[in-house]
């Protein structure tokens, strides 16, 4: 798995504010509605998961303003399925 390498802000107005001047690292996010994902309403705050998704790409926009592309979630998988279906 490749890790994600967090944006740094060091001139954000939280890094200005603070005492210790410390930088911002930001990660991309991700919302998984509880309609969808109802596996993730018995994860922690705070802990670390490992999750596959199946995806389709339905867009994709390149320019100086945006770089970024868009996907349907279309499978959901945490490798733990058996061990879940058996705590049921």
């Amino acid at each position: 798995m490749r890790k994600i390498e967090p944006k740094v802000d060091k001139m954000g107005p939280c890094c200005e504010s603070s005492e210790k001047k410390e930088p911002i690292k930001t990660y991309p996010r991700l919302r998984m509605e509880h309609l969808f994902f109802p596996e993730v309403k018995k994860y922690e705050v705070g802990k670390e998961y490992t999750m596959t998704l199946k995806v389709k790409m339905t867009g994709l926009s390149i320019s100086k303003f945006q770089n970024d592309s868009e996907f349907d979630i279309i499978g959901f998988g945490t490798g733990n399925e058996e061990k879940e279906e058996k705590e049921d």
